[in-house]
């Protein structure tokens, strides 16, 4: 079973089908999160699912998905484990992988870990180890028991990418340096701010369930995304996300994941004020920094 409702959900949904496997889906409409209900009724249904596949953070819609509730809902069934993307949500959403129950965790380095892409880790459960013994699709790259063996012996089963490996020393040590709870609480004052702020300046977020690792917001009547978004980069500076799929055109996203801090938030909210009036959508300019300066000075700690 995949969770789709964005495009790395989606991306779940066709890596299944890649490798030959029969794929059901919940898809929830994008900006939404799944029910965990519905998730519930389908494996009800369908008892023989070996796995569920969900993303922590929806990076194409700005969406948190509830991870703990479909890791109670599925920690019980022998047969079933719960794989996890968390490439955008690690280090900017909180996510306990043992205590909710997440039998496979997957992140990148390029996201909150604030390093170049290059590096892919993975954590396994116990339970996902015993399926990994007796699994039968093709792997090599990826051959777990094969990296456990390597590993046992201090080595890595192919050559590492040693100069990432050393960054990665550098990122760690930045993250335990601040402590990783001020990390998360970092992460969700700047995404409440830069929610806040858009709000203020008459704008729409496109996810009902808001993620603090990036903010989807909605481009407002008569003004497209796309060119908005260059506005905000070519004048002044600012470089934002567009849409994606059926999205192009019709949002923006600001991310506040990584090595981001309060004056980020401020000149992106400062530069999408400007960019929208630049445009023809009048906006009293200062009301959105105002309000993100409000929420980051009584937060900042």
């Amino acid at each position: 079973m995949a969770i789709t409702g964005g495009k790395f959900g989606e991306r779940w949904r066709d890596i299944c089908k890649a490798f030959g496997l029969n794929t059901l889906t919940i898809d929830p409409e994008w900006g939404d999160r799944a029910d965990p209900e519905d998730v519930k009724s389908m494996l009800n249904e369908h008892p023989d699912i070996k796995a569920v596949f969900a993303v922590l953070s929806e990076t194409s819609t700005g969406t948190l998905e509830p991870i703990k509730e479909l890791g109670e809902i599925i920690k019980g069934r022998d047969n079933t484990i719960f794989v996890v993307d968390a490439i955008s949500g690690l280090g900017a959403c909180n996510i306990e992988v043992d205590g909710w129950s997440v039998d496979i965790c997957v992140t990148g380095s390029q996201k909150g870990l604030m390093m170049p892409p290059g590096l892919a880790f993975v954590s396994i459960s116990d339970k996902a180890m015993r399926f990994v013994e007796t699994s039968k699709l093709p792997k090599y790259y990826w051959d777990f028991k094969a990296m456990l063996k390597s590993q046992a012996k201090g080595q890595t089963a192919y050559t590492p990418a040693v100069s990432l490996i050393i960054g990665l020393k550098s990122a760690l040590d930045l993250i335990k340096q601040e402590g990783m709870d001020n990390v998360l609480a970092r992460h969700h004052l700047l995404a409440e701010a830069t929610r806040e702020a858009v709000k203020a300046i008459g704008l729409e977020l496109l996810s009902r369930y808001p993620a603090d690792s990036v903010t989807a917001i909605k481009a407002p009547e008569g003004i497209d995304g796309e060119t908005l978004k260059k506005q905000m980069d070519t004048k002044y500076g600012v470089k934002v996300a567009g849409g994606q799929a059926h999205l192009k055109g019709k949002i923006i996203r600001i991310a506040h994941l990584g090595y981001m801090g309060p004056f980020d938030t401020i000149a992106a909210i400062a530069a999408l004020e400007m960019a929208l009036n630049d445009l023809g959508y009048p906006v009293e300019l200062g009301k959105g920094v105002k309000k993100a300066l409000e929420i980051i000075y009584k937060g900042w700690k």
